[in-house]
């Protein structure tokens, strides 16, 4: 799965994955689930690996939009 994130998205000087908009975050999102993350791993793995813009985490983390999911 690695390998693939690594392929399919762009990384920051920090050796994070860049989500910097919601369309990014959902395929990101549904990806981790269709891989066996549950909800809350995959949110731990984003929060863990990934560059998050003001936007990504109100509209989809804050407000909760994940769980839905």
């Amino acid at each position: 799965m690695r390998k693939f994130l690594n392929k399919n998205f762009l990384k920051n000087s920090g050796n994070l994955f860049i989500v910097h908009d919601k369309f990014t975050f959902w395929e990101f999102f549904k990806i981790l689930r269709r891989c066996g993350y549950e909800s809350e791993a995959a949110l731990n793995f984003i929060f863990e690996s990934c560059s998050l813009s003001t936007l990504v985490f109100q509209e989809c983390i804050y407000n909760k939009k994940y769980r839905k999911i």
